[in-house]
This record gives structure tokens, sequence and C-alpha cells, in this order.
């Protein structure tokens, strides 16, 4: 008995930890995606090691205010509105977009300072060609995700 409960167990646990790798596979994790732009940024336009370097700090000073400023914000901001949307009075709903608009407004700054940052040592031109890969690579992540969900 103890043998055939041994078993069944064993086997619940490698069945159950197999289903979960595969979750994680399917998943891409926020380094893995962030490493994934910045190199296809980096392979659009044409920048010397030390530009490389540099661009790569700056992103990554970016993205961490983004996500200090925005992005957690933002989230508590859907997760504690958009399900409970029907209940909320005017008053609290202004409130609300007043809120998004602010984060907004501050995403749209976070974005000029690190322009900016970028033209301290690159030229305008090469900030350009960054933005419109950035652009590339969101719309090709976008095209990616509808062609998995097989969304038109």
């Amino acid at each position: 008995m103890k043998i055939k409960y041994s078993i069944t167990c064993l086997l619940c646990l490698i069945l159950s930890s197999s289903v979960w790798g595969q979750d994680k596979k399917k998943q891409m994790s926020y380094e893995r995606l962030k490493s994934l732009k910045i190199n296809s940024i980096l392979e659009q336009v044409d920048l010397t090691t030390e530009e490389e370097a540099f661009v790569w700090r700056a992103y990554d000073q970016y993205e961490t205010e983004m996500r200090k400023r925005y992005y957690k914000k933002m989230k508590k901001i859907r997760h504690n509105t958009y399900k409970k949307i029907d209940d909320l009075s005017d008053a609290e709903a202004s409130e609300t977009l007043d809120s998004i608009s602010y984060f907004k407004s501050q995403k749209e700054i976070l974005y000029q300072k690190f322009s900016e940052t970028l033209k301290t040592k690159l030229t305008a031109k090469k900030v350009l060609k960054i933005h419109i890969a950035e652009e590339k690579f969101h719309r090709k992540m976008v095209h990616q995700s509808r062609n998995k969900k097989n969304i038109p």
C-alpha cells in the first residue's frame, strides 16, 4: 500500500511540475523582453560599443523610473477601478481619469528626459533611429502576440 501511495505521489509531483514548467516557458520574463528590446534596437541603429553601453545604461534608468512612477501606479488603478467600474460615483470616476491623465503625462515627461539624455552623447539622427527602432519592436511584439492568439 505504501508503494502505491509513494508511486502515486511521485507521479503527481512529476506531472504537476512539468505542467507548471510549461507555463514559465510560454510567459516571457520582463528581463528577457527588456533584453530583446534593447538588442533589437541596437541591431537596427549603427552605434559604437561606447554608445551602445551608454544607451543601455540610459534605457535601464528610464525603464526603472517608468516602473516606479507609471506602471506600478497604473496597475494599482486598473486593479482598484476596472473591476468595480459600475459601482464608481461620477466624482470617483473623474478622480480616476485625472490620475490616469497625470500618470500618462508623467510617462511623456520621462520619455522626454530619456531622449534628452540620449542627445547628450548621440546625434539627434541616432536618437530618432532609436525611437523608430523601438516602435518597430513594439509593432513586432504586438504582431507576434496576435498571431499566437489568432487575432486578425
